[in-house]
This record gives structure tokens, C-alpha cells and sequence, in this order.
């Protein structure tokens, strides 16, 4: 973790501005997700459809939320920590997203077409979301105030 008695680098500081755009970026799609596929989901079935949508929606958050824990985790560790942190992180989303279809395949209680296609617009924007935030970060390889 950082000193709070010495100021923050240039690169700690592109870093934060990395991790609240991918927050901001990462509340809006959530958002999003969650309502579309919810409001589409009770259009096209009903209540099963509404948290069919819901739960495309849960986890659109829960896959944004091991990003940041990631990332405010590994900012100060340097560019190939943190590429590593994330890799695992996609192992660790894949394997969620496969508990989930697995255990709600023949759920009643949900529209599993307006869940699956939800879930799935959720895995592709996360993905799209983390990818351009980070390539868009401008973090510098070398930090000169570093000591």
C-alpha cells in the first residue's frame, strides 16, 4: 500500500484516474445491462423474463466488481502484476459464468433464453469496458518519482 505521508506519483495517479473511469464506465453498464435486459425480459415473458434480465444484470455487476478489486489492488505492483492479476480474473469470470448457466438451466422461475442472451451482453460489455479503459489509460511504463 501507499505512504499517506508522501505524495501520490505520477503513475499511482494515472492508475486512480484508470480505476474511477473503469468504475464510472462500469456503473453505466451495469445500469444498463440491468435495465434493458430486465424491460426486454418482461416484455417477451413476463416475470420470468423480468428476472431472467435481473439476473444478466447480477452478474454484469459481480463481473465489473473482481475488475476493480483487481486493479485497486494491483495498481502500485506495475503493468505486468496487474496484467497477470486481470488474466486470472477472466479465468475466475469464466468459471462463474459457467456455475451460473449450469445451476439455473432448468430454473423455472426464469425466462432461461432472456437470461442466457442477457448474460451474455453482460460477459461482452464488461469485457469491451475493462479492455478500452485500460488501453485508453495512458499509464506510463517507468515511474521516475518512484523510490
Amino acid at each position: 500500500m501507499t505512504d499517506p505521508s508522501r505524495p501520490e506519483t505520477e503513475v499511482e495517479a494515472a492508475w486512480t484516474r484508470v480505476w474511477r473511469t473503469l468504475l464510472i464506465r462500469g456503473v453505466i453498464l451495469v445500469i444498463v445491462v440491468a435495465v434493458l435486459g430486465m424491460g426486454i425480459g418482461w416484455l417477451v415473458s413476463g416475470t420470468p423474463g423480468l428476472v431472467g434480465g435481473a439476473v444478466g444484470g447480477g452478474l454484469a455487476a459481480v463481473f465489473i466488481i473482481v475488475t476493480l478489486v483487481i486493479m485497486y489492488f494491483g495498481r502500485n505492483m506495475g503493468l505486468t502484476a496487474i496484467a497477470g492479476f486481470l488474466g486470472m480474473g477472466f479465468l475466475f469470470k469464466a468459471f462463474i459464468f459457467m456455475i451460473v448457466i449450469w445451476r439455473i438451466k432448468d430454473a423455472t422461475w426464469l425466462d432461461g433464453t432472456v437470461a442466457f442472451f442477457t448474460i451474455v451482453i453482460a460477459v461482452i460489455g464488461s469485457s469491451l469496458v475493462e479492455a478500452l479503459t485500460v488501453v485508453k489509460g495512458r499509464v506510463p511504463y517507468v515511474d521516475p518519482e518512484a523510490k
